[in-house]
């Protein structure tokens, strides 16, 4: 028997602008054991403090992923990666790999993981909860324009529906800078395309793009930069090679 190889994101190519991998987290756990053996030290102890074994699950497949597609587009181990963090979190590799960019989003069973070269990029995938008091919220924390919109909506969920959405797009912006989302509720957002920053992001700009979304979620892309780019997207999933071999296949691309 032939050792295990590490799942790669096949031949993709370089991102001609952003790359979008869709990731399902809830694997069978003994499934998930190959992607989990790609985890550094410090994800694995993330992992064994997790009590509930969905998240624990969901939390090595979605860093298991990101190491198997990171790797196939530098060329390089999966396991043997290594990236800093910025002060609020964001991920960033040092060195030779500098230029490429990337950014993870979890929520429920499902991730977002977006990469390209050179610009910095923000994702974020938010599920629509429908115990959240919408219209409170977005009074308390959004601009006027956003907030009037929301209580606006005729019923619950779709006031619930469109909070969740301009929560996704300011989280996007924000993690593409790199910032806090407390400072970037206050950027206006209420339809995609340019943002201009304000507050504690003024001078800075944002291409957004919603993404499509699995049902119950909304998502939302952010370039920085005044023009789009273009947008590829992938399905992230195992399947056995034989000989104790799994690989990721792509399962279109929308």
């Amino acid at each position: 028997m032939s050792a295990p190889r590490e799942p790669g994101p096949g031949r993709v190519g370089p991102p001609p602008g952003t790359d979008v991998w869709h990731i399902g987290l809830d694997l069978d756990p003994d499934a998930a054991a190959p992607v989990g053996a790609l985890l550094d030290d410090e994800e694995r102890h993330r992992a064994q403090r997790l009590r509930d074994r969905r998240a624990a699950t969901r939390f090595v497949v979605a860093h298991g992923a990101v190491r198997s597609v990171l790797g196939g587009y530098l060329g390089t181990s999966a396991g043997t990666l290594h990236w800093a963090r910025g002060p609020n979190g964001k991920p960033y590799f040092d060195g030779p790999w500098r230029r490429w960019q990337w950014s993870l989003s979890r929520s429920g069973g499902h991730a977002l993981l977006a990469v390209r070269l050179y610009d910095p990029v923000g994702v974020d995938l938010e599920q629509i909860r429908d115990d959240v008091r919408a219209t409170a919220l977005a009074g308390r924390f959004m601009p006027a324009n956003e907030a009037a919109a929301v209580a606006g909506e005729p019923d619950q969920l779709s006031r619930g529906a469109l909070y969740h959405r301009l929560l996704s797009r300011k989280e996007a912006c924000v993690k593409a800078s790199g910032g806090r989302l407390l400072d970037g509720l206050c950027l206006e957002v209420l339809m995609p395309g340019l943002v201009e920053g304000t507050g504690a992001y003024a001078g800075q700009r944002w291409n957004l793009r919603d993404l499509p979304a699995p049902p119950g979620f909304v998502a939302t892309l952010a370039t920085v930069g005044d023009r789009p780019q273009p947008l590829r997207m992938f399905e992230w999933d195992l399947a056995p090679l034989g000989e104790g071999r799994l690989v990721p296949v792509l399962r279109g691309q929308p």
